[in-house]
């Protein structure tokens, strides 16, 4: 007489056995590829105040040039050799960042806009991913007027972007950009820029807030006067209780491993290298003795990281990762 059980684990291996074939072939079933990244944003605390690195996107840059007007491109490769880096090309970030004070939006700098690269313009769907719809902006501070920072703030239809915010632009800024004498002044390479800051900011002029200089232009944020790079350009001290993070915007222009090490360095976008780099030292010499977290606007995702002096130039330390505000 055959075992009950005996018989009951025979049936049982042959059926697994007929069902082999099929569990094979899903475990080897291609999985379509997705070919993009998911949205960019992180989140920090800085005291009460809750801040989201927003990544706007990525440009890709050949280095067929150097990037530095001061440093040949054989130098600037030697500096991305020895930090594993391509020698060919990098890739410049750009992060906007939105600071919850618990009470207000705000919203420093606005990406690209949608008229960049496919990679790029990428603020106003990344805010979205990260739960915070676009018309909750209370406000919008713009550091300077390169089109990489105020394009954002309109949509492909030419709307405002952020409809219900006020928009707060530094005085010597607004002063130097909207003056008919300096566009007609300017070399032809830099008129579009002056174009595109009247296609910004032109239908709004009487709207939009001027500010100046070691003035808050929101509870907590303060703004620093770190011109060199554009005539007006501004970086914000962000404190609350304890906690402070500098938003440098582009004190550090372009590549960030390149132009933290290299100091002296005068960056392709820096309209008078010789300040800029008076303005990046006396930054970064003040951000290494207090140790202060700094946020480069184009510094790898997330953006955050510390200085410290390193030789004759300085050495950027990552933050690390938290899963946890």
């Amino acid at each position: 007489m055959t075992d009950p059980v005996s018989r009951r684990a025979a049936l049982i291996g042959a059926a697994a056995t007929t069902l082999l074939p099929l569990a094979a072939d899903r475990a080897h079933a291609a999985a379509p590829q997705i070919g993009r990244q998911a949205p960019g944003y992180y989140r920090y605390m800085i005291g009460g105040y809750e801040l989201t690195a927003i990544l706007d996107g990525v440009r890709p840059t050949k280095l067929d040039t150097s990037p530095a007007r001061n440093a040949s491109l054989a130098e600037v490769q030697k500096v991305l050799a020895a930090s594993f880096l391509p020698t060919d090309h990098v890739g410049i970030y750009f992060h906007p960042t939105l600071v919850n004070t618990g009470k207000q939006l705000v919203l420093i700098d606005s990406g690209n806009g949608p008229r960049g690269l496919p990679s790029t313009g990428l603020t106003a769907a990344t805010l979205t991913a990260a739960g915070v719809d676009p018309k909750t902006i209370d406000v919008v501070v713009i550091s300077h007027f390169h089109g990489d920072h105020i394009s954002g703030l309109r949509t492909a239809d030419e709307a405002l972007a952020f409809p219900n915010a006020e928009i707060k632009v530094p005085a010597k800024e607004w002063a130097y950009w909207m003056d008919d004498g300096e566009m007609n002044r300017a070399p032809e390479a830099r008129k579009p820029a002056f174009q595109n800051v009247r296609r910004i900011f032109g239908s709004i002029a009487g709207k939009v807030t001027r500010y100046e200089w070691n003035t808050e232009v929101a509870p907590g944020i303060t703004a620093i006067d770190t011109h060199g790079h554009s005539p007006g350009h501004t970086s914000f001290v962000v404190a609350s209780g304890a906690g402070k993070v500098m938003i440098q915007a582009d004190a550090t222009a372009g590549f960030a491993p390149l132009f933290v090490t290299n100091p002296d360095w005068h960056a392709g976008g820096d309209m008078d290298g010789p300040q800029a780099v008076i303005s990046r030292r006396k930054l970064y010499d003040m951000l290494a003795a207090e140790r202060m977290l700094l946020s480069g606007y184009h510094f790898p995702f997330p953006s955050l990281g510390y200085v410290e002096k390193a030789g004759t130039g300085y050495r950027l330390v990552p933050v690390s990762w938290s899963p946890v505000l």
